[in-house]
């Protein structure tokens, strides 16, 4: 148990340390949550899963850390709930599904050539970004509904 947990800390750390962050106990422990829970948390599900572990934790730390990983091209700020914002870590290309009834979240892979249109070239235009997500009703929601 320990090693994972140590393991984990490092990549936490690595992952920080590429990103050009500067690796502090809150900002590892966001990162390892995210790591190891994909489930596109907000921030408030973040400090509910930390802050038994680190109780001195509050929630705006949680949001300052999130805005510097988000600065910094570490994580995606998702804007596909109207109620949270919901934040990913970006550990490859993907796009994602939507439920417009529930709100769950799924990673869709993305080809790099669907990531970064030719379009880009013809205007000399850099990308640092893609967000594509798709949105309509998963299995679950779609159970009471009459297929069309």
């Amino acid at each position: 148990m320990g090693d994972t947990i140590m393991n984990s800390t490092a990549r936490a750390t690595e992952y920080l340390q590429r990103h050009g962050v500067r690796p502090s106990a809150q900002r590892i422990a966001v990162t390892r949550f995210m790591m190891e829970n994909p489930v596109h948390p907000s921030a408030e599900v973040i400090y509910d899963a930390l802050v038994r572990d680190m109780p001195t934790l509050s929630l705006a730390t949680v949001y300052n850390t999130l805005r510097v990983l988000v600065d910094t091209g570490a994580v995606t700020m998702l804007n596909v709930d109207t109620r949270n914002a919901r934040y990913d870590l970006i550990m490859s290309p993907h796009a994602h599904l939507c439920c417009r009834k529930c709100g769950e979240l799924y990673d869709v892979p993305l080809r790099s050539e669907i990531a970064m249109p030719l379009y880009a070239d013809m205007h000399d235009f850099m990308i640092d970004e893609v967000d594509v997500c798709y949105r309509g009703l998963c299995s679950g929601c779609r159970g009471g509904e009459i297929e069309k």
